[in-house]
This record gives C-alpha cells, structure tokens and sequence, in this order.
C-alpha cells in the first residue's frame, strides 16, 4: 500500500462521492438521450445544445465552482475538463447535424462515443481514488488509519527481513487528552488531535508516515533511519508542540506530547515486537514527568 500524497478533509471526500457518483450516473443518461433523439428523431434537450454545456450542467458546476482546493490537487481532477468539455461539443455538433438531416460520418460518432467512455472512466477513477482515501484514512485527524500504518508497518518489517533495510517507529501519546476533553468538549479535542497531526506530518520527513493508532495515541514509521535520527526527528517535533499553543477556535491551548521510538531488528520475529519496545518506551515516558522522548 502506498501513502496517500494527497489529504482531504472527511466532508471533502463526501462531498466529492457525491457529485462523482451522480455525475456518471446522469452522463449516462444524458449520453442515452442524445442517442435516443438521433435514432428516434426528436427534438434535442437544452443539456445538450447548449453551447456552455460542460458549465452549467451540475457537474460542471461543481468542477468550475463546488470543488475544494484539495480536490482540485488531484491529476486526474485536471484531466476531466478537456475530455468533458469535448464531448459536450461534440454532442451539439452530432445534434446540429441530426437537426439539420446532414449525414452524421461513421468516425465522428465514433470519436465521440470514445471520448463519452473515457469521461466515465475518469469520473470512475477519481470516484475510486477518494474511495481509497477514506478507507485509508482517519477521518478525524487525516493520518492514516490503524489498519493501513499497520499495512506499511508489516510491509516494512518483510523489507528489513528480505533486503536488511532499516526503519525505526514511534509511538506518540498526547498528554492528559482527557483532560482536554473535559474542559472544552470532544469537538475541540478532535481539532487538538488534528493540528497535533497535522504539525508533525508537516515537520517530518516526506518519506515518513504518521498514523492513527488509537484514541489520541499515534504511530510513526520512519523508512530508511536509525533509532537516534528518528529519536532527534521526534525530539524536535514534541519540543515545537510544547512550545507552541495550539489556536483552535479562537481558544489557545497548550498541550505536550510523550514519545517512546524503537529500531526494528531483523532479529525480530514480527513487526510488533518493534511496536512493543516503543510502546514500553512510550510508558517510560509518561512515568518520567511526561513529555519527553524514551527510546527502547
């Protein structure tokens, strides 16, 4: 599995489902009609004459107007314009044509129908992408989900066993959450936990990967590095994070994090072992004052 380089935000990503789904939906539909009144010789829709079709059908007003920026990062987002503008075009010419009794040449309703295909397969692969997103990612926070950083971290541990590369993990615990919870309610706490995310996602490393593994506890995985580098990574990120108040909603909390790191071995007999040095660490951490950074 291969980490997401793109992050949305939850509502973003229904969102976007939404108006892919009833987008391939309706231009289907909308494909079916325009072959109906070719075939049938009826009168043309305003959906398929008119001339800014590709804007003012609903998803052309989500593309030019609706899509978040996040969305719009995405290759294949850029990808749907040229191929859904064309074939809207097109569409009105195939019409204009039929209108008109002029012979429709057998390469032009071809292109078209082609051009028609690939617009589904596009819609199709964004739809899947933000799909796969969701069911990679934690939806509170935007790191990935426990059952995905426990994928990379197995897949890791089969890269140390077969070629001897090296990685080191942590496990990251925020201090006194509850507490958190307790004064300003689960709604801020979830926003502390994501800004908490999201400023290590953005100190570290882009190789590196942050995940969700429960509650307000999270799991690094830092491919190709030794246990002190991982160790000073850390160190620097918890020391920003006790330095710095967090802003959310206009309130300004403080909050610190404890951190145990582990080296895996090839010794090991299993990715977890690594997990429950760093989990021990972890707990060393917290009894030592909290935090801190506890290596295993």
């Amino acid at each position: 599995m291969k980490k997401s380089v793109y992050q949305f935000a939850s509502y973003e990503v229904e969102n976007a489902l939404q108006v892919l789904n009833t987008a391939i939906k309706n231009h289907r539909l909308w494909a079916d009609n325009l072959h109906t009144s070719i075939l049938c010789h009826q009168p043309f829709s305003k959906d398929i004459l008119d001339e800014a079709a590709h804007r003012h059908c609903e998803f052309g007003k989500w593309y030019y107007g609706g899509a978040s920026e996040s969305i719009k990062s995405i290759r294949e987002f850029s990808e749907l314009e040229p191929v859904h503008t064309y074939m809207h075009s097109h569409a009105r010419d195939l019409a204009l044509l039929a209108e008109q009794n002029k012979k429709i040449e057998v390469h032009d309703y071809q292109a078209f129908l082609t051009n028609q295909h690939h617009l589904i397969d596009l819609l199709t692969q964004l739809r899947d992408i933000l799909i796969e997103h969701e069911h990679c990612f934690d939806a509170v926070t935007g790191a990935v989900n426990r059952r995905s950083i426990s994928l990379l971290l197995e897949q890791s541990f089969e890269n140390t066993q077969r070629y001897g590369h090296v990685y080191s993990i942590a496990m990251l615990d925020v201090d006194f959450f509850k507490k958190i919870n307790d004064q300003y309610g689960h709604v801020i706490g979830d926003k502390v936990l994501k800004k908490i995310c999201i400023y290590f996602r953005q100190s570290l490393r882009k190789t590196d990967c942050i995940g969700r593994y429960g509650g307000e506890e999270f799991l690094i995985i830092f491919p190709e590095t030794h246990r002190q580098t991982a160790v000073d990574l850390m160190s620097k990120g918890g020391e920003g994070i006790s330095n710095t108040p967090l802003i959310v909603d206009d309130l300004s909390i403080n909050a610190t994090v404890s951190i145990g790191v582990s080296e895996v071995s090839r010794d090991d007999a299993d990715a977890w072992v690594a997990v429950r040095r760093a989990d021990a660490a972890l707990y060393q951490a917290k009894d030592t004052g909290r935090d801190c950074v506890k290596q295993k």
